[in-house]
């Protein structure tokens, strides 16, 4: 019986996905998305209410809520709420939750301890140096001789990363981040780490407390803004390519069982054991796994995040054919060792509808995300979230979105829609994603309603 209440905490694409998954479940009959984002109530979902959206974000508020309606489970997707206390507000108050309390997000808000971590029980990782001097820093990249990736040590949104070709690019980082404070506070410190070469691969475990279940399908991440040829992008965006990812798919294509035995043994289970038996966390929630697999077989951890990784939740979830609820009581009681995941036969592609070229109030131009970009586009093209079944496997979800009283459903941010498609092979659900983005525009206002929506188009094509 559909019984049990959800509630999914964030605004995003990743908690749109989330709260999809949950009212999947045979268990549960709601779900309530807070503070959520209005493209939900455009789905099919959304206006049966099976997702409604609460637009509430006072922390106290969703806790008094959750009493109130009867919610068995809060999901909190998102990195700011995690590291802003939300979950140790709902324990407090008795509720059921799935993310790690306000302490354990340092794994994520501060790169250089779980550097440090990580070095000291010797997961593989590149070589690193944190710097709180950007002359230092600058001085330090002049001589090392090699390639670097110049870092935030806090949270950034997932676009504290700035991949550097040469010491000019390290120096500019080091300007962006430390002197000119472009991700604020979380810039006070730097860590420039070794530029690595290779396959990336992103990969999630659930952590009860005492028990871990490593999901063992993985997925490939896009970040660069757009795709190697397009010059005039790259032109316009004057380099400035770091995103949050653009698009994503899965299986990846090394999804085997000899790399994931690999994965788990060489870095999962160092490092779960390390934040119960040496930091004496009793961990609660999702973490990610940023890995590079170089040529010579290397495998080195770049990144781990204390959640879903956005866009590669919204491949990952829908895979999986276990039911996202029984895994989340099962985070929460400790029973993760019961779970078994199980993963369905399709391939899944996710392109993402991003804010491109666009002109400004006073006729001047906006590059586009993730440079400077406009808001208010009126989104076209909804009317085919009714036609599904004439597409079937295909899911679209909301990321920046707002309500305008005339225009309808606009554009909010960078990152405004997810295209999700699946099949049995790669090559048509990429055909599928892109043959449903392609009936969306983004109209520019200021430029005749011209479509400034922009799209990567070769997410999982290479392969």
């Amino acid at each position: 019986m559909k019984s049990e209440r959800v509630l999914v905490y964030g605004t995003g694409a990743r908690d749109h996905c989330l709260a999809d998954e949950y009212i999947e479940s045979k268990h549960v009959g709601k779900v309530y998305f807070v503070p959520g984002n209005p493209g939900i109530e455009y789905t099919a979902k959304g206006r049966r209410k099976h997702i409604e959206r609460v637009p509430i974000r006072d922390f106290s508020d969703v806790a008094k809520f959750c009493k109130e309606n009867k919610v068995s489970l809060v999901d909190v997707g998102s990195e700011n709420p995690l590291d802003e206390g939300l979950i140790d507000v709902l324990n407090e108050a008795g509720i059921a939750t799935v993310g790690p309390r306000k302490e354990y997000v340092r794994l994520e808000n501060d790169r250089a301890f779980t550097d440090d971590l990580l070095r000291e029980i010797g997961v593989p990782k590149p070589e690193y140096k944190v710097f709180e001097n950007p002359e230092e820093a600058k001085r330090y990249v002049r001589n090392i001789g090699y390639q670097v990736v110049v870092k935030t040590n806090g949270l950034a949104a997932g676009k504290g990363a700035i991949v550097c070709n040469g010491v000019d690019d390290a120096e500019a980082a080091i300007d962006t981040i430390m002197v000119k404070k472009k991700f604020g506070k979380s810039g006070d410190q730097v860590v420039i780490e070794e530029r690595k070469y290779g396959t990336e691969i992103s990969f999630f475990a659930y952590l009860d407390g005492e028990h871990v279940l490593p999901l063992s399908m993985f997925a490939q991440d896009y970040k660069p803004a757009c795709d190697p040829d397009d010059k005039e992008t790259i032109e316009l965006l004057g380099g400035n390519l770091n995103t949050g990812g653009t698009g994503c798919y899965c299986p990846h294509k090394l999804v085997k069982p000899w790399l994931t035995n690999r994965i788990i043994k060489e870095i999962i289970n160092p490092t779960v054991n390390a934040i119960y038996n040496r930091l004496y966390w009793k961990y609660k929630g999702v973490l990610y796994f940023g890995l590079n697999l170089d040529p010579y077989g290397r495998l080195d951890v770049f990144e781990i995040n204390v959640r879903h990784g956005d866009p590669e939740a919204e491949v990952i979830l829908r895979k999986l054919q276990t039911d996202l609820f029984e895994i989340g009581m099962a985070t929460c009681e400790g029973r993760l060792d019961t779970i078994r995941p199980v993963w369905n036969k399709n391939y899944y592609v996710d392109v993402i509808a991003m804010v491109g070229r666009s002109k400004d109030e006073s006729g001047g131009w906006y590059p586009g995300y993730p440079g400077r970009y406009g808001e208010g586009y009126k989104i076209t093209g909804l009317e085919h979230l009714e036609n599904r079944t004439l597409d079937p496997g295909v899911a679209i979800f909301f990321s920046g979105v707002d309500s305008h009283p005339e225009r309808g459903l606009v554009t909010k941010g960078g990152r405004v829609l997810h295209v999700v498609a699946s099949d049995l092979e790669l090559k048509r659900a990429v055909e599928k994603a892109y043959r449903n983005i392609e009936k969306f525009a983004f109209l520019d206002h200021n430029n005749n309603n011209a479509n400034c929506m922009r799209f990567r188009r070769t997410i999982g094509r290479e392969i």
